[in-house]
Order: structure tokens, then sequence, then C-alpha cells
């Protein structure tokens, strides 16, 4: 079913997309920002304790990359990350 595939990938685009988009235009965007990548990070960490590396944890650490945060295999912890305009994926599990 690849145009079920392509259809949820786009839907989770356009998903990711405005929720980076409320984040800049709402006051105390930065700190609603913080506290949700916070809880992506917990939600990739428990993913991850019971199956690493299924489309979950993947569409997770592709969130967590499209709001520029790292995973904690990548620099130690939260931080910045390249952008998509530097070679990541828009969304989708970045493989």
């Amino acid at each position: 079913m690849p145009g079920d595939a392509q259809t949820l990938e786009l839907l989770v685009g356009l998903h990711e997309l405005a929720i980076c988009r409320l984040f800049e235009a709402v006051p105390g965007g930065d700190e609603a920002k913080r506290l949700f990548v916070q809880d992506v990070q917990r939600l990739l960490d428990s993913t991850n304790e019971v199956q690493a590396h299924s489309p979950a944890a993947q569409t997770y650490e592709a969130l967590l990359r499209r709001l520029g945060a790292a995973t904690p295999d990548a620099a130690g912890g939260l931080g910045v990350v390249p952008t998509p305009k530097q070679g990541l994926p828009t969304s989708g599990s970045g493989e």
C-alpha cells in the first residue's frame, strides 16, 4: 500500500509543520516548545524500551530532528542539529 504510506507521511509532515508554526506564533512559544520536546523525548525513550527502532520510535526521532532537538545518541543530549535544508528529511523516519 504505497499510497497509504505516502499519504500518512504527508499528513505527518503537515502536522509537524503546523506544530512548528504554532511555537513560532504564540507568546511563550519557546518554553512550550522546550516542554513539548521533553514530552516527545520521554515518548521516544518509553517506546525504545519496548520496541526499539519501531516506526513509532522513528517518527518521534524525526519529529525531534524537525524541532531542532537531537536524540540522546547525538551530541550528548538535546541540542541543535542540522535542519532539513542541510540534508535531513522534513518528515518521516529519516532513513
